[in-house]
């Protein structure tokens, strides 16, 4: 226990009080030869149980006390301090509910709970104690005979006899050193085994297997939808728009996977197990739970399982309506604490910062969020009218302005603007604004570095997105960016990884990623997965017409030339003056520009003039 919340103490100060001891020996026990010292031979017990003691056990501590530390013991290098900020430090294990958990079934039948006085334990069989024995069956047990009969033969006596008071301390001594030596390998082998993380309460220390489909080896949560409760029109939205902050809030720290709404959307008032959901998803935690708005109170029940369905955390939350945020808060920061997660004192002031004081002002963002997630002309126009309000009622609400931005960002990428330069500025001025509110607001970042992109200022629009990134590791429209940005660069490779890890988080991508997405596989000359990111961006999105010119160049490079034509003939209906020359033009390395060319060419979109330009 000294170890654990002392090391310095532990292993530096009184290591050194026991040294001056050592020292201070010979003056105390002096050895009649005058020479200072005693041989192996003369203290055979004391020398052996010093060495034990000191080497063995309290060295072993010491190196132990020093690399493991705080709650669940986690690692520490040698220029790494403990936290005090850290929400890990609240963390709790439950020992009474694992304690009935390994008991299972029979935990009932073998515990009886005693009035007054506390539990006791009901034998299922008889128990024979070594008192109703003969002192001879009990020597011999103890000294592990096996048959307790044996020990009435003749003879028998004398052998037992023979086990005296200086073998039963070799014997004692050594099973004592051997048991610790096993200990320390035990101790050693499971901290490599769970990555130095001991007791950790999700799982009980059970770690993924090389074949997680889990990306890297952050684990990965699912925040499934919380079932609305309440009486209510309103309340759909409201639990909606609770689940998604939850998801914003969780993905911020650095050593989780957080999987998006849109992937978790389709779970909503459908009954699947947890088994499912993890091998759909590739999560290893998931957070279900309900929510009951009554009056101005809003009540909670939440809980985290992991793929067999055992619940590792629940709780139970009744607040006032007004205190939504911390509401919030509380829900992150104690799953946070179940999967005993480092959080740094960043992340936490990024979680807890509270977006504004105006309820009815975020009541009007999250109305607005489903048009941002499925966007139309129609809904777009009316989310902005929305957003306006929250402005109106808070001025220095940081996400309302982010939203309004993507409002006027969208409908100039889907071609809904009817003054797209004026759109880009409006969208570009509200981003600004809203970094200046709050530096953190990620969304705001995600737009401005798509106005960079539209511009072709490569550059800025990566330092943008990777800042996004920062803030929020598992932001799918900032990874999603990050990878259109090395897309028009030529890092085709690279672009690919940053698409998939945002897919992976958020299946459904948007049109203008899901378009980088498959132009990204086209330039890789992987066709077929061209052509499915192509027809999935088409029949989800009705706008994304873009997305039908690189789906007729696909088709013509797989040799599928009765679909490309048939492509083509579209494209030339819809868009009669779709110019080729200027399409792809952002590809900033010649050979993809011209591969692409050569594609529009083949599916009869472009003609044969207008050769290769230099790299830029």
């Amino acid at each position: 226990m000294l170890v654990y919340f002392d090391p310095w103490l532990a292993g530096v100060v009184l290591p050194s009080l026991i040294i001056v001891g050592l020292i201070c020996i010979p003056y105390v026990d002096k050895n009649p030869r005058g020479n200072g010292y005693f041989t192996f031979a003369e203290r055979k017990a004391e020398i052996t149980i010093f060495l034990f003691g000191f080497v063995i056990l309290w060295v072993s501590l010491i190196v132990l006390g020093t690399f493991l530390r705080g709650p669940n013991w986690n690692f520490f290098g040698p220029f790494e301090y403990w936290d005090t900020h850290k929400v890990l430090e609240l963390t709790n294990v439950n020992l009474s509910q694992m304690f009935w958990r390994a008991l299972g079934d029979d935990g009932p039948r073998l515990i009886k709970t005693v009035p007054r006085r506390g539990y006791r334990f009901e034998p299922i069989g008889p128990i024979v104690s070594l008192d109703d024995r003969s002192s001879a069956d009990a020597a011999a047990v103890a000294a592990g005979v096996s048959n307790p009969a044996q020990a009435r033969e003749p003879g028998a006596r004398a052998r037992l006899a023979s086990f005296t008071a200086p073998a039963r301390l070799r014997l004692g001594l050594s099973a004592s050193l051997t048991l610790a030596l096993v200990l320390a390998a035990t101790a050693l082998w499971s901290g490599f085994r769970t990555d130095w993380k001991f007791l950790s309460l999700p799982g009980y220390g059970d770690r993924p297997t090389a074949t997680s489909p889990e990306i890297g080896a952050r684990p990965g949560i699912a925040i499934l939808p919380l079932v609305d409760q309440s009486d209510g029109p309103a309340g759909e939205y409201f639990a909606d728009g609770l689940t998604q902050d939850i998801i914003n809030a969780m993905g911020r720290f650095s050593e989780l996977t957080v999987v998006s709404w849109n992937a978790v959307v389709p779970y909503k008032g459908k009954p699947a197990s947890p088994g499912e959901i993890a091998r759909t998803l590739a999560v290893r935690y998931q957070v279900e739970g309900t929510v009951r708005q009554i009056g101005d109170r809003v009540r909670v029940i939440a809980q985290l399982v992991d793929t067999d369905g055992r619940v590792l955390w629940s709780a139970r939350f009744d607040e006032a309506l007004a205190d939504v945020f911390a509401l919030q808060d509380k829900i992150t920061t104690q799953v946070a604490q179940a999967l005993a997660i480092r959080v740094t004192k960043i992340e936490q002031r990024r979680v807890l910062a509270k977006p504004t004081e105006s309820l009815e002002a975020y009541d009007y963002v999250l109305r607005a969020r489903p048009a941002l997630q499925r966007p139309t002309r129609a809904n777009i126009a009316e989310a902005r009218v929305l957003l306006r309000r929250a402005i109106e009622l808070d001025s220095n609400y940081a996400a309302a302005y982010a939203a309004l931005a993507e409002t006027y960002f969208t409908a100039t990428s889907m071609g809904w603007a009817e003054s797209p330069i004026p759109f880009l500025g409006r969208a570009e001025e509200m981003a600004n604004k809203a970094l200046s509110l709050d530096h953190d607001e990620v969304r705001a970042r995600v737009i401005l570095g798509r106005i960079h992109i539209f511009y072709q200022r490569y550059e800025q629009a990566k330092a943008e997105m990777d800042r996004a990134i920062e803030v929020n590791p598992n932001d799918a429209h900032g990874l999603a960016g990050r990878g259109d940005i090395l897309m028009w660069l030529g890092q085709t490779d690279a672009a690919i990884e940053a698409l998939e890890q945002a897919q992976h988080i958020d299946p459904d991508l948007n049109a203008m990623d899901r378009f980088a997405l498959s132009l990204a596989y086209y330039l890789k000359r992987r066709y077929d997965a061209a052509i499915h990111q192509a027809e999935v961006n088409l029949r989800e999105t009705a706008g994304a017409s873009f997305s039908r010119i690189v789906l007729a160049a696909a088709y013509a490079q797989d040799h599928r030339t009765a679909d490309a034509a048939r492509v083509a003939a579209l494209v030339r209906r819809i868009d009669p003056t779709f110019e080729p020359q200027e399409f792809g033009t952002k590809l900033l390395k010649s050979v993809d520009l011209e591969h692409l060319r050569e594609g529009l060419r083949k599916a009869g979109l472009a003609s044969a003039e207008g050769g290769p330009r230099p790299d830029k």
